[in-house]
């Protein structure tokens, strides 16, 4: 709403819980490093401060007194991830949209997320989604993550339009401050179903 009416050139897409329900896999991960630091914490506790957010907003708070040990629980994190990709669910109404949007010569496509580029690939690529996008933005290209707009800011700017030019796709409180701080148009997405109850048997360094 107030947003000036503009061509519409470019579609900025959040990842996490918007193009690909990651929840669980990130929560799996986390706990796992987690306890290996002998921290605890459950998947409700860990939803209501990661949502959103860069492990540098969250990390340090679930750590408590551990805090200066958050940047290898990100790293311990990241190696686990992968075992737990088969705990992510792709949103398929989202896909087939930007599918279209692309067939249509509409404009173009940015996924621009608060996440690492390494785990932006490792979820891309294991559900070949790479070509989908002209341009990724991930947290490791921005000083500052959402709610601020830095990252939407940047894509725009890479991309050649402005934000009234734009539309954002987002699903957390979060993502939706940062893209009405930026200025575009915000559709809010809903997490597809969730993902069958397994977790690996065992996960490799």
């Amino acid at each position: 709403m107030g947003h000036e009416l503009s061509p519409l050139q470019a579609l900025l897409v959040d990842l996490d819980g918007t193009l690909v329900e990651t929840a669980a896999a990130n929560h799996a991960a986390y706990a796992q490093a987690l306890a290996e630091e002998g921290v605890q914490v459950a998947r409700a506790d860990f939803d209501a401060v990661a949502a959103g957010r860069n492990w540098r907003q969250f990390l340090p708070a679930l750590l408590g007194a551990k805090a200066a040990r958050a940047p290898d629980v990100a790293a311990r994190k990241a190696a686990l991830y992968g075992a737990y990709m088969g705990l992510t669910v792709p949103n398929a109404a989202l896909i087939r949209l930007i599918g279209h949007f692309r067939a249509d010569g509409a404009g173009k496509v940015a996924l621009v997320s608060t996440a690492s580029r390494a785990n932006i690939e490792r979820i891309l690529g294991h559900h070949g989604l790479a070509d989908l996008f002209d341009l990724v933005v991930s947290g490791n290209d921005v000083t500052r993550h959402k709610p601020d707009p830095e990252a939407y800011h940047l894509a725009a700017a890479r991309l050649g339009v402005r934000p009234a030019q734009c539309l954002i796709f987002e699903d957390s409180e979060i993502g939706l401050a940062a893209a009405a701080a930026f200025g575009a148009p915000c559709l809010r997405t809903l997490a597809p179903a969730a993902p069958p109850s397994v977790v690996p048997s065992s996960v490799s360094d």
